[in-house]
């Protein structure tokens, strides 16, 4: 019969309670294909919140092991057989007494990890989640998963299991290849003077080492690809499992080794090869070189950068999107009280489309929350990224849409946001702060309502296509060259230029492509804060000079500046060049289009295009205790598009130029 799962009961201050698999040997076992083990309700002290409480009682630490895998194929083809149990350890919750027998259907790759790890002639304690929690309760889900970070960082080692080993024996090869990699990379010379002599022969080894075992036919299926096609790495919840661990090994068919080695060899291959890998297979690379070691306090990021650093990764429950990653959030800022209350709000009884919209109102209060310069603004972030990610499905098609002022985690990365501009030299200064509201709607979606400036409305969007700057010199001067003369056809078109100003910019008296030039990196201090051009205040001086001395030839100059074409191809992806009706230029989402508004909202640091919803009814609040009073009338309704860029309104113009009298309530629905 399948087993049948008790409550976990409550528990004391300082304490958790799981499940414990504790997985019989298999001597204990008449048929060796068989699994048998006893669940076993387990008590654990939360040393990471009360370590001092733990040493005062003496409660001695629960040894076990957590297991890190996929769950596969929801194909539950193998049975773990369920002893009931009866071990008197004192660190147990009701014991029950033996005799009967249970079982609880697994998938393939679980009951091949326990078959793998599984001992001859004694029990292994482990916890795998698919086991020792009782899926069908989301109560207790709910519970388990908040814990998952206490539960980690609590087990003795993490064990990740990448699979079964194939015919070819690719896993065994891997690992070995990497115990001998990490050998020579961490051979000490006997002397400082042997050091010097040694360097460069050193470095020949292991660069010899690493091209004789990725081969030099690419048709030749690789051992290293192989290994880099396992599910594992794609999963999203072994960020949480590795960065949280002690110890880390990692199983790979019947050969293992610690994650040190297992880093270090990824590390050596990422820097290593050139162009052998994929895109996908460089972006693991990447990652598992640097998972353990990545401090975000030391990069500055904030949680939303974690979410976007580890996009590539999958879950299958769409609120996992969030949930696997908030235990290192928390981790890495820990004494944020905004990540705590995250993570004791895990529910998977709401719909996705509020989960999303809690987590980013969540986010939007954070603003004080991280040490981050001052230049940073959580509001702005949000709805930078709500525009970014926007998934390619067709809207409406579930039912539970997630706002267009929301990031919709399901969605792809399309562009990067820009950096925010400076404390008190931002696009709303002048306008009067006030913090963005939420209105519940009689739907149960929700409203962002602000206060801000609709400045201007696009009049034309010209795309560029940016593959081409990224190869040969030649194609990236003949793309910019088109692009360019797509962009004189649109100001003749639009009648852009007054008669007495051909080629001058209006906002500025700049020259047109001086402030085109400009404009598509976003003026630099936008952009990556690494590029080439934020490095000293004079390159881009010098690149302007250069181009206003080559009679603004912007495409004949750019074998002499590869940086700028470079930063061009981060700025522009998922991005067009933007006319606007009162003689502005800029950067906006590719998915803009005339008619469009280019608005400043109080208390963010850039604009953003809003395009306004044509609703046949108001839409009235649920609530009437909200602060916003009346209905959402259908001058009033937007939808949020993404940041932009619009040269000279980056510091303050648009409330210098329109005044405190047009400022709007607007809802971006």
């Amino acid at each position: 019969m399948n087993y049948k799962y008790s409550p976990l009961p409550a528990t004391s201050s300082g304490t958790f309670s799981i499940r414990l698999l504790h997985l019989m040997p298999v001597c204990d076992s008449q048929d060796d294909d068989s699994l048998s083990c006893r669940l076993v309700e387990t008590e654990i002290t939360d040393h990471s919140s009360n370590e001092s409480m733990c040493n005062e009682t003496g409660q001695s630490h629960v040894k076990y092991q957590a297991l890190s895998y996929t769950w596969g194929l929801p194909v539950f083809s193998h049975s773990l057989q369920i002893r009931d149990s009866s071990d008197d350890n004192d660190t147990l919750i009701s014991p029950k007494p033996k005799g009967s027998c249970s079982i609880i259907r697994i998938t393939e790759n679980l009951y091949a990890a326990l078959r793998s790890l599984r001992k001859p002639t004694e029990t292994v304690v482990l916890w795998v989640d698919a086991v020792c929690i009782d899926q069908q309760n989301i109560v207790e889900r709910n519970s388990q998963v908040a814990n998952f970070p206490k539960t980690y960082a609590g087990a003795t080692n993490v064990l990740v299991w990448l699979g079964p080993d194939d015919v070819l024996d690719h896993g065994r090869l891997c690992l070995n290849f990497f115990t001998d990699l990490a050998a020579l990379i961490l051979e000490d010379p006997k002397s400082e003077s042997e050091n010097d002599q040694r360097s460069w022969r050193k470095r020949f080894q292991i660069n010899q080492a690493v091209s004789a075992f990725l081969g030099d036919d690419e048709l030749q299926p690789r051992a290293i690809t192989s290994l880099l096609q396992r599910s594992w790495f794609k999963r999203r919840w072994i960020i949480q499992e590795v960065v949280l661990a002690k110890e880390v090994w990692v199983h790979y068919g019947t050969t293992s080794i610690h994650w040190n080695t297992f880093e270090l060899a990824f590390v050596e291959l990422f820097e290593n090869d050139k162009g052998g890998f994929s895109d996908e297979h460089r972006t693991i690379l990447r990652t598992m070189s640097r998972i353990r070691n990545a401090e975000a306090m030391l990069k500055r990021q904030t949680p939303l950068d974690t979410l976007v650093e580890f996009d590539s990764f999958e879950c299958s429950n769409p609120r996992d999107r969030l949930y696997a990653l908030y235990g290192v959030m928390q981790h890495w800022f820990p004494n944020s009280a905004g990540m705590r209350v995250l993570v004791d709000n895990i529910d998977y009884g709401l719909p996705i489309r509020d989960v999303f919209t809690d987590f980013a109102i969540h986010m939007m209060k954070l603003g004080d929350d991280f040490p981050l310069d001052s230049n940073y603004n959580s509001a702005t972030h949000v709805l930078q990224l709500a525009g970014a990610m926007r998934p390619l499905r067709q809207r409406g098609v579930t039912g539970q849409d997630v706002p267009s002022w929301v990031p919709d985690w399901t969605g792809t990365m399309r562009n990067r946001p820009l950096r925010h501009s400076r404390a008190n030299s931002d696009a709303s200064l002048g306008i009067p702060i006030q913090r963005f509201q939420i209105l519940t709607l009689e739907d149960n979606s929700h409203a962002l309502v602000a206060v801000g400036l609709v400045h201007d409305v696009i009049r034309a969007v010209i795309p560029l296509d940016i593959l081409p700057l990224t190869g040969a010199v030649h194609k990236a001067k003949h793309a910019l060259n088109n692009f360019l003369c797509s962009v004189a056809t649109s100001f003749d078109e639009l009648s852009f230029f007054p008669p007495s100003c051909a080629d001058i910019y209006g906002p500025t008296g700049q020259h047109i492509i001086s402030t085109i030039a400009v404009t598509l990196v976003a003026n630099w201090e936008h952009t990556p804060a690494n590029s080439y051009f934020a490095q000293d205040a004079r390159f881009p001086a010098q690149f302007l000079e250069q181009l206003r001395s080559s009679k603004h030839h912007l495409p004949e100059i750019l074998h002499k500046w590869p940086a700028y074409v470079e930063l061009i191809s981060i700025t522009m992806r998922g991005r067009s060049l933007m006319l606007t009706e009162s003689g502005y230029v800029g950067i906006c989402d590719t998915n803009a289009r005339e008619g469009d508004l280019v608005c400043v909202l109080s208390d963010t640091r850039i604009p953003f295009i809003l395009r306004q919803k044509h609703l046949t009814l108001p839409l009235i609040p649920k609530s009437s205790s909200s602060l916003v009073n009346g209905d959402i009338l259908r001058g009033d309704a937007f939808e949020l598009l993404g940041d932009a860029y619009i040269h000279a309104l980056m510091n303050g113009e648009a409330a210098e130029r329109l005044g405190k009298n047009s400022l709007r309530r607007l809802c971006i629905l």
